[in-house]
């Protein structure tokens, strides 16, 4: 049953009221289970966070070979890539948070009890995940869907001097499906727009 100093106007709905104790014993019994879980569970999840990973690891040095091979070649759109690559595939600065996640809760496995130990391996579970869609992302990437993520990328950035290194590799490349070309200008249009309509505001 809920305590008897919770608000009325929660306390008064008979549905909520049993919605909210099955949430409460539920979210108690997982803590219990947890106080008395194997101390071998949080090598498990460790283990699952290592082996993720193990796999992006050896994916993003052969990646930022690939792009080095054609930055000495000479190739179209190199900047733009290594762009996308490291900020919307990789997501580095997120990626380090995340990886950090998966292990830093088990610290403190040891010194704590019931729903704490239930919300540290939530917090592990998070970074395994985000680690788990990255290693989807550079699969994807490397299946070809190259061009997606440049878009993608190119529509959620803001930051002016990465907008300009963006572009100036757009513009010097002369072999683009004009379709893609096409693309990129309204992208470019947009993001012009949108600069000057707020210089506009500023003054």
């Amino acid at each position: 049953m809920l305590p008897s100093n919770f608000p009325d106007f929660i306390r008064g709905d008979n549905v909520f009221q049993s919605l909210i104790d099955k949430i409460v014993i539920g979210f108690s019994d997982i803590g219990k289970a947890l106080e008395g879980a194997n101390s071998s569970l949080p090598s498990w999840i460790q283990n699952l966070g290592l082996a993720l990973l193990s796999i992006l690891i050896p994916l993003a040095i052969a990646i930022l070979t690939d792009l080095i091979q054609k930055k000495r070649s000479e190739a179209t759109l190199y900047e733009l890539d290594l762009q996308v690559i490291l900020d919307h595939v990789f997501k580095i600065k997120p990626l380090i948070g995340f990886s950090v996640l998966i292990f830093l809760p088990f610290f403190f496995w040891e010194n704590s009890n019931g729903i704490f130990r239930f919300i540290e391996l939530i917090v592990s579970l998070v970074g395994s995940v985000f680690v788990a869609k990255t290693i989807l992302d550079v699969y994807f990437w490397t299946r070809g869907n190259v061009f997606a993520y440049r878009l993608s990328y190119l529509k959620n950035l803001n930051n002016l001097s990465d907008l300009e290194i963006a572009f100036r590799s757009v513009w010097s490349s002369k072999d683009i499906n004009p379709q893609r070309e096409r693309e990129l200008f309204n992208i470019f249009y947009s993001k012009v727009e949108r600069i000057l309509t707020r210089n506009e505001k500023r003054y």
